[in-house]
């Protein structure tokens, strides 16, 4: 069976990004003239996905505006636009209010209602953009392809930044990197690697299922890693997968915003001209 269904957690109230996510959520923070949330859609799309759950904060308008499909702005005169409405012409977004615990898990459980049991579908958080030649939705759907398994999204993180994350423990000898463990924000002592997961999942609606069962975990929040690891504790398998070629980007805080911004300008070759000259200027070099 194909996924055609993502969802994105676009919920978070974006604190670390005050004042200006007064006014908007940060996941339309724009990476030059495109909205964080429209890379991600794009990715969704390249991998074939038609049908967008997007799970909503407490002001849900500004995502609104962006993806109505009306505008009074005639075809013919911004091609950005008309490119942007080409894109979104085939697909199918849902907006929900998040309801519930605090947790990246709340936004499947208020996504569910869309999803049919027994499916397999992606997951990204609205703050987490992966920047490759290919798609990261399709490498995940290529290694579950191989696999028949649940894949996750990892990349190394340092050592004293595993407190952060959820930290994935590897079954030794693995060729397909299968999973031993999770754990979220475990100590530097208690971590058994420094592989942490980041805002790309492939899961099954066992996944949700188990997110139903399972108490709150740390900080009194349902958490996704929680829902992982004991779906691995029953018996389900579950792969890491890195990004070929490219890396993941964030853009939860001012710092890894801007990092992720001149990430993307530098990338393209007419601002790169532009751009390198005033750097270099800046930086002394």
């Amino acid at each position: 069976m194909s996924i055609t269904t993502g969802v994105i957690a676009a919920a978070g109230s974006g604190t670390r990004m005050l004042p200006v996510t007064l006014g908007y959520p940060k996941e339309l923070l724009p990476i030059i003239n495109q909205p964080a949330l429209q890379l991600i859609i794009e990715e969704f799309i390249a991998a074939g996905l038609t049908k967008i759950i997007v799970i909503t904060g407490e002001n849900p308008e500004p995502l609104h505006r962006q993806y109505k499909k009306e505008t009074t702005l005639p075809r013919g005169k911004y091609a950005a636009l008309d490119e942007f409405r080409d894109k979104m012409s085939d697909v199918e977004i849902i907006f929900e209010p998040q309801a519930g615990p605090y947790g990246n898990g709340t936004p499947l459980v208020v996504a569910s209602k869309h999803i049919a049991d027994g499916d397999h579908f992606i997951y990204a958080f609205g703050d987490d953009i992966i920047k490759a030649p290919q798609p990261f939705t399709q490498q995940l759907i290529d290694k579950h392809n191989r696999t028949s398994a649940l894949v996750v999204g990892t990349q190394e993180v340092p050592w004293e930044d595993v407190v952060r994350y959820g930290i994935v423990q590897l079954k030794e000898g693995s060729t397909d990197l299968e999973m031993e463990d999770v754990v979220e924000k475990p100590s530097r002592e208690e971590a058994k690697s420094n592989l942490s997961t980041f805002g790309r999942f492939l899961l099954s609606t066992e996944i949700i299922r188990i997110l139903k069962e399972i108490p709150l975990g740390k900080a009194n929040e349902l958490w996704l890693t929680d829902s992982i690891r004991e779906y691995i504790r029953q018996g389900g398998r579950v792969c890491a997968e890195a990004v070929k070629g490219g890396e993941w980007l964030t853009i939860g805080d001012p710092v890894n915003y801007l990092k992720t911004v001149l990430e993307y300008a530098l990338s393209d070759a007419e601002m790169r001209v532009a751009l390198e000259p005033r750097i270099r200027k800046l930086l002394n070099l």
